[in-house]
């Protein structure tokens, strides 16, 4: 019990000083309406001190530096927790992983380009959990999926597989693995104790929301599914969307019939959108702000952690847009519009931080 508690003292005690790395809101604007040399001094405050001394020499380079920022910071935060936390915070970092599967199932079977592996994946280092060489040099999809079924993602190989041999298209693949992304970090969510499995829940409820009411639209209305292609494609449901719910959301064929059929207190918070991107940015901004709730209010509880690192990627997502514009020598209107949504004061003036 005694180590326990201090296992937790020590990540709550992490978890804190990596916190400061996170920019205010204030911060955040600021970072999108300078100059580069200006942004230097909150590039240091975000930890990406490196960034202030040389650039990196394209952009695949500077995806590579912030990828192994997040991987780094995930490993020190891991090793303060037990068993199935670290599961569930493994594979919650895994979806760079899933970047790669899906970058090499385009460019080997659209036939788009060539792979080259050092420079056109992002190396995950002691996160990787797969031999890429052999996924790459595969020579069908159905041959993907058999590599696959022998790795750590052989529980989203097989109904991945059915889901091909259904449609015959790659984006019908990709969705799968998402499906089976989402739905085994349920379970792994499910596999944790007492108010770390509460708190964890929660968030990631709030969180497939998002994902699932912004993939249904994508689904029915940008790429005109029907209504069981799209409800087979959904993640586990959320806090608010049951999955009667996205059955009802299925049926529907226009935005507005879509949020007429949301919960109550959903549909009020939409009812003046009437664009995927809005709604998307509208519902990332509810589950910032319980991430930051989390953050400041828990102790001593892993789900701290992962509400640090849930706002960790937003962040560097920003950090990201901004460095890679100035690098592709944007100017400052453009930067702001590629950047973060939820600098703008109507949208993030419930943010805290």
């Amino acid at each position: 019990m005694g180590s326990q508690v201090a296992s937790y003292a020590y990540l709550n005690a992490r978890v804190s000083l990596m916190a400061e790395q996170l920019l205010h809101r204030t911060q955040r604007k600021a970072l999108l309406h300078q100059p580069l040399a200006e942004i230097k001094p909150l590039l240091i405050q975000a930890g990406c001190q490196a960034l202030t001394e040389q650039l990196p020499k394209d952009t695949l380079e500077l995806e590579q530096f912030l990828a192994t920022l997040q991987i780094d910071e995930c490993i020190k935060l891991m090793r303060c927790m037990t068993s199935n936390e670290r599961n569930f915070i493994r594979h919650w970092m895994r979806r760079m992983e899933l970047i790669n599967l899906k970058f090499i199932l385009r460019t080997k079977f659209s036939g788009s380009q060539t792979i080259d592996e050092p420079h056109d994946l992002l190396d995950l280092g002691k996160l990787a959990s797969l031999n890429q060489q052999t996924l790459i040099n595969t020579d069908s999809v159905e041959e993907f999926l058999r590599q696959l079924k022998h790795s750590s993602y052989s529980n989203m190989a097989s109904t991945t597989r059915k889901a091909f041999e259904e449609h015959r298209s790659l984006f019908d693949v990709e969705a799968a693995l998402d499906a089976n992304y989402y739905r085994q970090l349920v379970q792994l969510a499910s596999a944790l104790e007492g108010v770390h499995k509460q708190q964890v829940e929660l968030l990631l409820r709030i969180w497939l929301d998002q994902v699932n009411l912004v993939s249904m639209l994508r689904f029915r209305i940008i790429y005109k599914l029907s209504a069981p292609h799209a409800y087979f494609l959904m993640a586990p449901s959320g806090q608010r969307l049951s999955l009667e719910t996205l059955q009802q959301l299925a049926q529907q064929s226009t935005i507005k019939e879509m949020i007429e059929h949301l919960p109550t207190s959903l549909r009020q918070q939409l009812a003046q959108l009437d664009n995927i991107e809005d709604i998307e940015i509208q519902m990332q901004r509810l589950v910032r702000i319980h991430a930051n709730k989390t953050l400041r209010k828990q102790r001593f509880n892993m789900a701290r952690a992962f509400a640090y690192l849930y706002l960790r990627e937003q962040q560097i997502q920003l950090i990201h847009s901004v460095v890679k514009g100035h690098m592709l020598g944007f100017n400052n209107e453009l930067i702001q519009f590629c950047g973060d949504p939820l600098t703008h004061p109507d949208l993030a003036r419930k943010e805290h931080i």
